[in-house]
C-alpha cells in the first residue's frame, strides 16, 4: 500500500466534498436530513473527531477522548481539516516502515480492547471518511443539489 498515496487521495476527497458543500448556501450545510447524522455538519464533525482519535491511537494513546472541532461553517470545516490532516502529515512523515506495521493496543469508544498496526489504522480513516462522504452526497440528493465524483480513478485522473 503507498501510505502517501492513498492518504494525498483522502485530504483531496474531504477537501473536494467540502468545497462542493460549500457552493451551496451555507443553510444547506446545517439543514437536517435523513441520515446516520442530523445534517452535513453534524457528519462533518463526527468525522474530524473520528479522525483526530485516529491520530491519537496511531501516537500510542490508549484511551483518546473525543475532540470537537468547531465547524459550523464549511469556511471553519475546511480549516480544521487542512490544519488536523497536516498534523497528520507530520506525523506520517516520522514514522518507519517498521512503525507503520508496529501493532498497537487502544481502547474503541465501545470500550472494546482492539490490536490494530498504524498501517490499518490510516486505511480504516480513509475508508471510514469515505463512507460519510457518501452520506454527504445523500445529503445533497435530498436537497435536490448534485454531489461530485470523489472516488479513487478521479483524484488519480487530477493528479496526473
Amino acid at each position: 500500500m503507498n501510505k502517501d498515496k492513498l492518504f494525498s487521495y483522502h485530504k483531496w476527497a474531504t477537501q473536494a466534498c467540502l468545497e462542493h458543500v460549500q457552493g451551496f448556501d451555507e443553510e444547506l450545510y446545517q439543514k437536517e436530513g435523513a441520515n446516520s447524522f442530523s445534517s452535513i455538519q453534524a457528519t462533518v464533525a463526527h468525522v474530524i473527531g473520528v479522525e483526530k482519535l485516529w491520530l491519537m491511537r496511531m501516537n500510542g494513546v490508549e484511551k483518546p477522548v473525543f475532540e470537537h472541532y468547531d465547524v459550523e461553517t464549511t469556511d471553519k470545516a475546511i480549516e480544521a481539516f487542512m490544519l488536523l490532516h497536516a498534523e497528520m502529515e507530520l506525523f506520517f512523515a516520522s514514522l518507519s516502515e517498521e512503525q507503520w506495521q508496529e501493532t498497537l493496543y487502544y481502547q474503541n469508544m465501545r470500550g472494546d480492547n482492539l490490536a490494530t498496526s498504524r498501517e490499518d489504522m490510516l486505511f480504516t480513516v480513509v475508508n471510514h471518511a469515505s463512507y460519510h462522504r457518501g452520506q454527504i452526497t445523500s445529503f445533497l440528493r435530498q436537497f435536490g443539489k448534485e454531489g461530485i465524483p470523489l472516488d479513487y480513478i478521479y483524484f488519480q485522473k487530477q493528479n496526473r
